[in-house]
């Protein structure tokens, strides 16, 4: 078997990382993206050759690395020199089938990935199934699936049809550049070509292939990470951390069913709060049929104007949504209310987010923590005990980690000790819901969110009411002397990761006992990259000079002062949200100078400069 590597690309999106350099050969923690790939793939003893297939421009530079190897690699040269005379990924591999005269099975994969499992099971699964074979991972962003190879799969396996970058995709199953092609089919790849064959990317060839022959699709057991930019690089530098062992991935992995969202009745409470109008708006932009309803009791918490304003911006989606909107006045701890609700709708799937937020306000205002988040929580739970749901999906938060010393923070670690009242209503309620899980089998999902901010969020967020202590020419109050760290994330990634959990309820079966093994799981929801506090507030102070929030000669020294600990807080909060990416393929990524651009445009606009 040959492996050929697609390495002819030119990475123009990481200039200048990549106009000298190939992007395959940059370094991802101590190693080349390609040697992550051949030494994993070489554990098979089943390649007799590794064939880069390179641009002129590169071609060096990979028969440099290939000598540092004892490997058995063949550099072949396509000749282009420009991204504008590229070959493309087909022809390249024809050529280099032409050119050292390869007459084998082929496997065939893009030089620019990684992945955090090993690509022996896929060549163990193409030699089970002895045709030619693909990948597929579950991608439920539609947005994304318009950008990749969409295939459909039948229930053997077997490939349908796979179509390149759809208006309109026909499935949630995305197909990654990693293709196996038994020796018949490489045969094939010429007459593909001289049929109209599209030449750019790899997966045109699976077009084609899959028409004139049986193809297969194994479903990925891991994360494959995309090198596209700058962006993407620095996020994978940071993220990843070699390829899983299959035995510590089976132990870790909770199996999902899948949920289509289309046409379910989903109840989301606290919206319009600041989460919850964000995950209903892009509900409403997104899904293509049902109903979604809003529960909140429109508290004086924090300005009751503000709630008002985003429950307008979800009445403005509503406009050309084909879903239903529903704003329901009123308070999860009203159980005749949700009784109620839960009888009329027959919820498929509820989001609770509804919850007495503030970790300080909690210190003097302990029985509304009570009352929400527990007889509230507790009510929610009992519901769907009564009126059976698909998946029950609430909020938590980091606060549970309450002092916890080892960073970063894992849904593994011990949360026995919250240093705030609000910190213990949470990991109650995460208690709670296992106890459900286990006694009714309701399938749930606890999500333990970093420090969120973002655009019209929460006034009692540092971010939020140090730029209106600003912007009135008052002093902010900066925290233990500013040595505190904080995983800030941003409201669209929590968005995101919200969006998919709900659509993967932890799947429902039966232990040696004959009784449920919960199907609960709890999730870090963080960027993973805590930023110190002082530069945080700096990146805003500018962001809010660019908006014209405040001036450019703002004296910001005279308006802060560095002060002491506060009851209930803590130094670090650090999200190790492995698991997130593992299970849902999802990461938050938006940067603190990005969101805190966003939320200071928002805020010059809302309140007028």
């Amino acid at each position: 078997m040959k492996c050929l590597i697609l390495a002819a690309g030119y990475a123009t999106r990481l200039y200048p990382l990549t106009e000298n350099f190939p992007k395959p050969l940059l370094k991802v923690g101590e190693k080349t993206i390609l040697d992550w790939l051949v030494e994993d793939i070489d554990a098979a003893g089943l390649v007799d050759e590794y064939v880069v297939i390179s641009n002129h421009k590169f071609a060096q530079h990979f028969e440099n690395w290939a000598g540092t190897h004892k490997l058995p690699i063949t550099v072949v040269d396509d000749g282009t020199s420009s991204n504008e005379t590229r070959l493309g990924a087909v022809c390249d591999v024809q050529f280099a089938i032409d050119k050292i005269g390869i007459n084998d099975d082929l496997l065939i994969i893009a030089g620019d990935n990684v992945l955090d499992f090993s690509l022996t099971q896929f060549i163990a699964y193409a030699k089970e199934k002895g045709t030619s074979c693909t990948m597929r991972y579950r991608e439920l962003d539609r947005k994304r699936l318009t950008k990749c190879g969409v295939s459909e799969i039948d229930v053997d396996e077997r490939l349908l049809s796979l179509e390149e970058k759809p208006a309109e995709p026909k499935s949630e199953w995305a197909t990654p550049p990693f293709h196996y092609y038994i020796k018949a089919d490489a045969a094939k790849i010429r007459e593909a070509i001289a049929d109209g064959c599209g030449t750019d990317a790899p997966g045109s060839l699976v077009v084609w292939m899959c028409a004139h022959s049986v193809i297969h699709s194994m479903e990925m057991p891991g994360k494959r990470y995309d090198i596209g930019n700058l962006e993407s690089y620095e996020r994978v530098q940071r993220e990843y951390r070699g390829i899983i062992k299959e035995s510590k991935m089976d132990k870790n992995n909770i199996e999902k069913k899948h949920i289509d969202l289309n046409g379910k009745t989903i109840l989301v409470t606290g919206s319009p709060g600041f989460i919850g109008a964000n995950l209903v708006i892009r509900l409403l932009k997104e899904l293509r049929g049902g109903t979604v309803v809003s529960l909140d009791n429109m508290n004086d918490y924090y300005d009751v104007g503000l709630k008002e304003w985003r429950l307008a911006q979800i009445d403005k989606a509503a406009v050309t949504s084909p879903v239903r909107h529903v704003f329901v006045r009123g308070s999860i701890a009203d159980k005749a209310l949700i009784d109620r609700l839960f009888a009329e709708y027959k919820f498929d799937v509820v989001v609770n987010l509804a919850a007495q937020a503030g970790v300080r306000y909690s210190i003097d205002h302990p029985d509304v923590y009570i009352e929400s988040n527990i007889i509230g929580f507790y009510n929610i739970l009992e519901a769907c005990r009564n009126h059976p749901v698909e998946h029950l999906v609430y909020a938590s938060s980091s606060s549970v980690y309450g002092g916890n010393k080892k960073v970063p923070f894992s849904t593994d670690d011990k949360v026995d000790n919250p240093v705030s009242l609000y910190a213990a209503t949470k990991k109650s309620n995460e208690l709670l819901a296992h106890a459900y899980s286990k006694l009714y089998n309701i399938p749930s999902t606890g999500l333990r969110f970093f420090t969120v901010y973002g655009p019209a969020g929460r006034p009692d967020m540092f971010y939020f009411s140090a730029t209106q202590k600003l912007a009135a020419g008052k002093t902010i109050q900066i925290f233990n002397y500013g040595n505190m760290k904080r995983d800030f994330t941003f409201i669209d990634d929590i968005v995101e990761g919200v969006f998919r959990v709900m659509q993967g309820a932890p799947e429902k079966r039966l232990g040696e006992d004959g009784l449920p093994v919960p199907p609960y799981a709890v999730y870090n929801i963080g960027g993973g990259q805590p930023e110190n506090l002082l530069d945080y507030i700096s990146v805003l102070q500018a962001e809010l000079v660019r908006a014209g929030v405040l001036s450019a000669d703002y004296d910001f020294e005279g308006h802060r002062e560095l002060v002491g600990m506060q009851a209930g807080d803590v130094p670090v909060t650090f999200a190790d949200s492995e698991a997130l990416a593992r299970d849902y393929g999802f990461t938050p990524s938006i940067g603190i100078r990005e969101g805190l651009r966003a939320f200071a445009e928002w805020y010059a606009e809302y309140y007028g400069k």
